[in-house]
């Protein structure tokens, strides 16, 4: 089977927004839709447009003065990285918040739309989703 990176990080974000509305298994969902929002992301740089993680860095920055994007890479994708990797005997036993897959969501949500002007249902409904949690910084 041959499929675009496109497609791929597309089913990918689709199953994991699926997964978080069924309640299913938010560390699947934070696997799954980290690796959307870093394939859409590469995707958007290849473009010369601007990442969503970019984004954040870029607002980190504002806020705290200039912390290098390794640092606040490292602290937005903690969750994502420690469900990936084993390097660290620290980290054998983690806890993951439900907040953790929406805000991993809403970053390959934001890079999906970056990327293709579009969204689809699923993807509304995850923005729905963060505007309820969020309204005092919606819109």
């Amino acid at each position: 089977m041959k499929l675009h990176k496109l497609e791929i990080a597309t089913r990918q974000l689709e199953l994991a927004a699926e997964l978080y509305f069924s309640d299913s298994d938010y560390l699947a969902v934070i696997t799954l839709a980290g690796a959307a929002e870093e394939v859409l992301g590469g995707l958007l740089r290849r473009t010369g447009s601007v990442a969503m993680i970019d984004h954040l860095v870029s607002l980190d920055r504002e806020l705290t003065g200039g912390r290098d994007f390794g640092a606040v890479s490292r602290e937005v994708n903690r969750a994502r990285n420690a469900l990936k990797h084993a390097r660290d005997s620290e980290e054998d036993e983690l806890t993951v918040e439900p907040d953790e897959a929406i805000a991993m969501l809403g970053r390959a949500v934001v890079n999906y739309v970056l990327l293709t002007n579009e969204a689809t249902p699923l993807m509304i409904r995850v923005y729905d989703r963060l505007i309820e949690l969020h309204p005092d910084v919606a819109r």
